[in-house]
């Protein structure tokens, strides 16, 4: 179970950080079918200079990371026997 906690915290965290495949490949794709929101982050500060927004959304998707780390980490840690 310490494994699978780990692995699940990580593959969250690496869930929200696949933007560059993202602009390599589509950029968006067609009608805005594959764009995420650290794309539009992206978008915000480099495309269209609009730097503020893209800090708060940051920030915001860094809060609701950590939050949703520790509720996991509080949640399956009570589940988790260690040897």
């Amino acid at each position: 179970m310490p494994t699978t906690l780990f692995v699940l915290i990580n593959a969250l965290i690496n869930s929200v950080r696949v933007v560059d495949h993202l602009f390599i490949l589509t950029k968006g794709g067609p009608n805005n079918a594959t764009n995420l929101l650290l794309y539009y982050v992206y978008e915000n500060a480099f495309s269209f200079f609009d730097r503020t927004t893209a800090a708060t959304i940051t920030v915001v998707i860094l809060v609701v990371l950590a939050v949703v780390a520790t509720l996991k980490f509080t949640i399956l840690d009570r589940r988790t026997h260690y040897q």
